[in-house]
């Protein structure tokens, strides 16, 4: 189930955006089921439905302090240019920015909430996703804040 929490949910993607493309078909969110099963996923919809159905990531209504990386190549969508190669081969990635994991889009939803207090984004070699958590900048600024008693609450 997890790789299914991972892919595109509205409304962060729209209906109609291409996430794989096939020379005979397309696929988006909008058709997400008819590609489980052009594959052969028995289970596919049933498990993208599922998660579909989980609440969105909102607003969490506490101070929030955001970290991460962008400018870094990260996979936005898929295409296949030979409909023969479709499933079974590996298709080409067409890239958009991000932190090299996580696509820029999900990455900017806590930028837009009201509780946001700050935004820290790192690039190149440190803003990669499993990076962050290993720069100096990233490690003195948690412990700077755990440091402030303001937002501890014991």
């Amino acid at each position: 189930m997890g790789n299914y929490f991972m892919l595109p949910r509205s409304p962060y993607w729209g209906a109609g955006e291409i996430l794989l493309e096939t020379p005979n078909k397309n696929y988006s969110l909008g058709n997400l089921p008819e590609l489980f099963e052009d594959m052969n996923v028995a289970d596919g919809t049933a498990k993208w439905r599922s998660v579909a159905a989980a609440p969105n990531v909102t607003e969490p209504g506490v101070p929030t302090h955001c970290y991460n990386g962008k400018d870094i190549p990260t996979s936005a969508s898929f295409r296949y240019t030979k409909q023969e190669d479709f499933p079974d081969e590996v298709p080409d990635t067409v890239y958009g920015d991000g932190d090299g994991t996580v696509p820029a889009r999900s990455l900017q939803i806590c930028h837009k909430w009201k509780s946001t207090v700050n935004v820290t984004e790192y690039s190149g070699d440190q803003g990669e996703h499993d990076s962050i958590i290993q720069s100096k900048g990233f490690v003195n600024s948690i412990i700077e804040l755990v440091s402030q008693n303001s937002y501890l609450h014991f």
